[in-house]
C-alpha cells in the first residue's frame, strides 16, 4: 500500500515538475520582422506530402524558370521537388530512382534540364567499431574502414537527368518515380558528392565520397574520365567525426575553363583543360591547421559563389571562414567568421549586394547570417529559423544544408532534419536598435529603457 502511494505521488511530482520546465520554455524569434520568415510543407498532408524520414532538404537550385528546385535525403528514399512561384506551393515531382540522398548536386543545364547527382544519405547513422588498432593512427585507419563499409556493397551514384518542361506538369503520389533519365554511375562505390559544369555545359566535372575522386561526366557521350584520389593523406577534420573531409564544391572559371576546390594541406587545387592535369596552387584556406591540434588537420572548401554584377567570387570553408578568391592573383582575402563554431552549412549571393549564409555544426542549432560585399555593414547575424503563426502552426528549426536565392530575392533555406520544411526569409530594411530581437528572453541583452517590452510565455 505505501508503495504504491510513493509511486503516484512520485508520477505526480515528475508531471508537475515536467510542466514547469516546459511552461519555462520561451519561444526565440529571429532578429528582423518575424513575419519575414515563413515556411511550406513538401506536399499535402494525407495526399503527396513527403514522409517525414525521407524530408531532408540537402540540395536547391533556382532554375530559369523562376522555381525553385530540390531534393531530399532520407532513412529509405530520396525525392525531387519544386517550389511554384505562381501558387505559392512546394510540390513533390516524385521519387529519384532508388537511391536515399542528393547532397547538393543540382545543375541546370542548356536546355533547362537539371542534372541529379546521387548517393548514400549523408545524415544515415555510422556503425563505429569498438576495437582498433594501437598504433600510429590506428583510430583514423579503423575509423576509414567504418566510413567504407556502407559502400562496399552500394553500386555507386548515379546522374539523372529531369526534363522540367514535361516533368512539371505531372502530378505525382509519393509512390511515383520521377520521370527521370538515367546517365550512369560515373564512380563505382561511391556517391556524387559535388558538381559543376564547364563553360558550355556540355561536361560535369565531379567529386565523390568517399574517395574523393576527381571526375568528368561527358553528358553527350555518358562516359567518364577518372582522376583519382585528390588527397594524399585521408583526413578527418570534423566536426563531423564521423565524415572525412572531401572538398564539397567545385568552381569553373568561365574566362579560363580551370576548375577549382580544395586539396592537400588546405591549398586550392586547380584542373587545367589544357593540360588536363591537376595541380595544387599557393593560395591557401584559413582554418585550424595541424600545427594546434593532435590530429592531422587542414580546412577543406564548402561552397564558391560569384556575384554576377562584379564578377567577384567567394568561397567558404568546413571551418566557417567567409573568403575572396583573386584567381588572376593567386590572392585569398579572408573576410572573416560569422560566427565562433565551425561549418558554412549553406551559402548564396543575394540580389542586394549581400552574401546569405547559414552556419553551425551537426547537432548545434542553425544561423542565419548576411555580408555585405559592398564593405558598408559587414556581417550581421538574422538569427535562428523560428515561425510562428500560432494558434495555426509554428516551427522552430535547427538543422539546415541547403540556400537558393528566389527572382525576387528571396532567401529559400532548406531544413535538413526529421519532417523537413522549406524555409524562406524575405529580406528588408528592418534592422532593429541594438542588431537583436528585444522580445527574446535573454535578460542580459535585453536593456531597461526597451519601449513596451513584455515577455510572452508560451
Amino acid at each position: 500500500m505505501m508503495k504504491s502511494a510513493i509511486k503516484k505521488y512520485s508520477i505526480l511530482i515528475g508531471f508537475i515538475l515536467n510542466f514547469y520546465s516546459v511552461s519555462a520554455q520561451q519561444w526565440i524569434n529571429p532578429h528582423f520582422d518575424t513575419h519575414r520568415m515563413d515556411y511550406r510543407d513538401l506536399g499535402y498532408p494525407e495526399q503527396n506530402l513527403i514522409p517525414a524520414d525521407n524530408s531532408r532538404i540537402t540540395a536547391l537550385m533556382t532554375h530559369s524558370n523562376g522555381f525553385i528546385y530540390g531534393a531530399t535525403s532520407g532513412k529509405t528514399q530520396s525525392y525531387l521537388f519544386f517550389y511554384n512561384r505562381f501558387i505559392n506551393k512546394a510540390r513533390p515531382l516524385g521519387k529519384i530512382g532508388n537511391e536515399e540522398g542528393v547532397y547538393h548536386c543540382l545543375l541546370e543545364g542548356n536546355k533547362e534540364e537539371i542534372y541529379i547527382g546521387t548517393g548514400l544519405n549523408m545524415f544515415a547513422p555510422l556503425k563505429f567499431s569498438k576495437d582498433f588498432p594501437v598504433e600510429y593512427e590506428g583510430i583514423e585507419k579503423q575509423l576509414w574502414k567504418d566510413i567504407k563499409t556502407p559502400y562496399e556493397s552500394y553500386p555507386g551514384g548515379h546522374i539523372y537527368k529531369y526534363e522540367t518542361k514535361t516533368g512539371d506538369i505531372q502530378r505525382y503520389t509519393n509512390d511515383d518515380t520521377s520521370p527521370l533519365v538515367d546517365l550512369g554511375i560515373p564512380v563505382p562505390n561511391n556517391s556524387v558528392y559535388a558538381m559543376t559544369f564547364n563553360p558550355t555545359k556540355t561536361a560535369i566535372y565531379g567529386l565523390s565520397y568517399p574517395d574523393a575522386i576527381f571526375f568528368i561526366f561527358d553528358v553527350n557521350t555518358r562516359t567518364t574520365k577518372k582522376y583519382g584520389d585528390i588527397m594524399t593523406h585521408k583526413v578527418f577534420g570534423g566536426p563531423e567525426r564521423n565524415w572525412r573531409s572531401v572538398p564539397r564544391d567545385l568552381f569553373c572559371d568561365p574566362a579560363t575553363g580551370e576548375v577549382y576546390t580544395s586539396g592537400d594541406n588546405g591549398f586550392l587545387l586547380k584542373y587545367d583543360p589544357k593540360t588536363d592535369k591537376l595541380e595544387l596552387t599557393w593560395m591557401r584556406l584559413p582554418g585550424e591547421y595541424w600545427e594546434s591540434m593532435k590530429s592531422w588537420d587542414y580546412p577543406v572548401i564548402e561552397q564558391f559563389i560569384k556575384d554576377p554584377a562584379s564578377g567577384r567570387v567567394f568561397a567558404s570553408t568546413h571551418d566557417g571562414y567567409l573568403v575572396e578568391l583573386k584567381f588572376d592573383q593567386g590572392k585569398v582575402i579572408v573576410l572573416g567568421k560569422p560566427r565562433i563554431m565551425r561549418r558554412m552549412r549553406a551559402m548564396e549571393m543575394g540580389i542586394d549586394n549581400k552574401i546569405y549564409m547559414i552556419t553551425g555544426e551537426i547537432e548545434r542549432f542553425c544561423k542565419l547570417h548576411s555580408y555585405d560585399i559592398s564593405g558598408q555593414e559587414g556581417f550581421r547575424e538574422l538569427g535562428n529559423f523560428a515561425v510562428d503563426r500560432s494558434p495555426y502552426y509554428s516551427k522552430r528549426s535547427y538543422q539546415f544544408d541547403a540556400m537558393a536565392i528566389g527572382p525576387d530575392g528571396t532567401v529559400f533555406c532548406g531544413e535538413s532534419d526529421r519532417d523537413g520544411k522549406l524555409f524562406f526569409y524575405m529580406p528588408g530594411n528592418d534592422e532593429f536598435k541594438g542588431k537583436l530581437n528585444p522580445a527574446n528572453p535573454v535578460v542580459d541583452r535585453q536593456r531597461k529603457d526597451t519601449p513596451a517590452l513584455i515577455q510572452e510565455a508560451l
